[in-house]
């Protein structure tokens, strides 16, 4: 069964990197823009991957299932207590201060679990996976949209870090607000949620329409990533030893630490814990640069560690999977 899930795992992101290499390769061809990323990523955002969470979520998932799989919501609570409070002392461990101690936390903490997350755990779990996802989202967004957003804003004045700004760069306060909860993703998941626990039957063609749609999904999230990649600033994020730093505790130790242990208590479902590692092992939240630029000084840091992580988990999900199982 490991040596299954270790080879499924394998073979998911060879195949994603080849994408990723497609969408990297249309990019530098320019047949995929720059101008066109912002359509390329609300499509994806606003369709396909809603798609795929409704299709997989109403098509394998049952009402006791879902009641089973609930104690997720309360190990990823423990996780995002456990990353944020080691990520804290290992900003410090590594010498950042301020303002980027806080974005270096925002980029390890919040795993790409969109574009990453839900295309590989569908083909790697596809009975189970999508509600452990599901679950771990609920609380994932919860924290990201407040926690997140705190880390991102800037603490500290402008002229201190005027070196960090980018030409033109216009530092906002950022508040939270409920709304930003409300997004394709969670509707979505709420939607699939009720339509399950309520055993509402929906017709077969629409189902098999959505199914379609979502089958598109994790070539093109691939697609996106391979392209940003293209178009991204990252080669001075290679000389920070912090970007090392996290890679290998966040995406290595920490999610085959959690496993050990977790299989040592043997409380959750073997499934569910090594789910729950792969997850644990996720590169950054592609959206973490666009809220690190828009709230403080350290944009273009946070884009590089989410380039780089991105591409270095292509060998180190593997890895963890096969050190820990």
């Amino acid at each position: 069964m490991t040596d299954t899930i270790f080879t499924t795992t394998l073979h998911q992101m060879i195949l994603f990197g080849l994408i990723l290499c497609a969408g990297f390769i249309a990019a530098k061809l320019k047949v995929i823009t720059q101008e066109s990323m912002l359509a390329l990523s609300r499509l994806i955002v606003n369709l396909l991957l809603p798609a795929l969470i409704f299709s997989s979520t109403y098509t394998d998932a049952t009402k006791e299932a879902l009641l089973e799989d609930l104690p997720m919501l309360a190990l990823t609570a423990g996780f995002y207590l456990l990353i944020s409070l080691i990520t804290y002392a290992l900003a410090r461990a590594v010498g950042l201060l301020g303002d980027k101690a806080r974005v270096f936390q925002l980029c390890f903490i919040f795993g790409n679990t969109g574009f990453v997350g839900f295309p590989l755990v569908a083909t790697v779990f596809p009975e189970n996976g999508f509600i452990y996802m599901a679950l771990f989202t609920v609380v994932d967004q919860l924290i990201f949209w407040t926690y997140g957003i705190y880390l991102s804003t800037s603490q500290e004045p402008v002229e201190d870090t005027t070196r960090e700004l980018p030409a033109g760069h216009e530092v906002r306060r950022h508040t939270f607000a409920w709304r930003s909860l409300i997004s394709p993703n969670t509707v979505t998941m709420v939607i699939a949620f009720a339509l399950v626990m309520l055993s509402v039957p929906l017709p077969e063609l629409l189902t098999n329409a959505i199914g379609i749609i979502s089958s598109a999904t994790p070539a093109l999230c691939m697609i996106y990533l391979g392209a940003l990649v293209c178009f991204s600033n990252w080669a001075d994020v290679l000389k920070q030893l912090s970007l090392y730093a996290g890679i290998l505790v966040k995406m290595v130790a920490v999610p085959i630490l959690l496993a050990k242990a977790l299989t040592w208590w043997g409380v959750f479902p073997t499934e569910m814990v090594q789910c729950f590692t792969m997850i644990a092992a996720l590169p950054t939240m592609t959206v973490v640069p666009i809220v690190a630029s828009k709230n403080g000084h350290f944009g273009d840091y946070a884009a590089g560690v989410t380039v780089v992580t991105l591409v270095v988990s292509i060998a180190t999900i593997p890895l963890v999977i096969a050190l820990s199982f």
